[in-house]
């Protein structure tokens, strides 16, 4: 650790709400988007209460300390860790025999019981931001599989691959699908959708979350620029959504 880049946080606790997928209904859950502080940053605060002991010496205990829980996790010990909470060794997985030899015993691995203290402290916290997840398409970039750019430019008639997350067409909507809106020339597209070109589900050869693969339509103009839309009814897993997602790219597809 580089003892000159000791530093405080100044950060706040955000939370993002998530549907909860597992009841019919309405609810929610919320997760915190975590801020780890790492020794730097205990050192820090710990030299803002204090001026009794120097950085380098606790930066030097501080290692000392990481030395010794490692050996006592070796000895298969459980640490009283300041009285914030227990860390415990742990056997997790399922066992198929019911007398099982230790060979089929799963390898052990860590867990951490937070005291009391640590719960009312973190209780104390200010939640600064909660903002409803992200379920909407997002479109990182398209590759021309013909020409292999990523340029945005693509070929009429040829296939391509769009890599994003939460891609995958589903859902028996008639708006579902993806499309492909010609751009008037100052970049505006017909919000009525009648010349927007639906590419055909059996153009698609890769229909997944993470990537699309199709063949786009040989009637596309060439030296001409399109929008993008993509409209999915696909939730977590094979779950269906009752409402479509959708993304309308902001950055202009060119035909060459």
């Amino acid at each position: 650790m580089n003892t000159n880049e000791i530093e405080l946080l100044n950060g706040s606790v955000n939370v993002t709400i998530h549907k909860n997928y597992l009841k019919n209904d309405d609810s929610t859950y919320a997760r915190v988007k975590r801020t780890t502080a790492g020794m730097n940053n205990v050192i820090a605060t710990i030299l803002k209460r204090s001026t009794l002991l120097d950085k380098a010496t606790l930066v030097a205990a501080q290692m000392l300390f990481k030395d010794a829980f490692l050996e006592l996790l070796q000895q298969g010990t459980s640490i009283n860790l300041f009285d914030l909470g227990t860390l415990y060794p742990s056997a997790q997985g399922n066992i198929e025999a019911a007398n099982p030899s230790i060979e089929e015993i799963p390898s052990l691995t860590l867990g951490f019981t937070p005291s009391d203290e640590a719960i009312v402290a973190i209780r104390k916290t200010d939640i600064s931001m909660a903002q409803l997840e992200d379920t909407n398409p997002v479109v990182n970039q398209i590759e021309d599989l013909s020409t292999h750019k990523t340029d945005w430019t693509v070929t009429s008639g040829m296939p391509v691959r769009i890599t994003g997350r939460r891609l995958k067409i589903a859902g028996e909507d008639e708006k579902a699908g993806v499309f492909l809106a010609p751009q008037k020339t100052d970049g505006s597209i017909d919000k009525e959708e009648t010349d927007w070109i639906r590419l055909e589900e059996k153009n698609f050869f890769k229909n997944t979350s993470s990537y699309l693969e199709v063949i786009l339509p040989s009637t596309l103009a060439s030296d001409s620029k399109y929008t993008l839309v993509i409209r999915t009814a696909a939730g977590r897993g094979n779950r269906i959504n009752k409402t479509l997602r959708a993304l309308m790219l902001d950055k202009a597809i060119t035909v060459a």
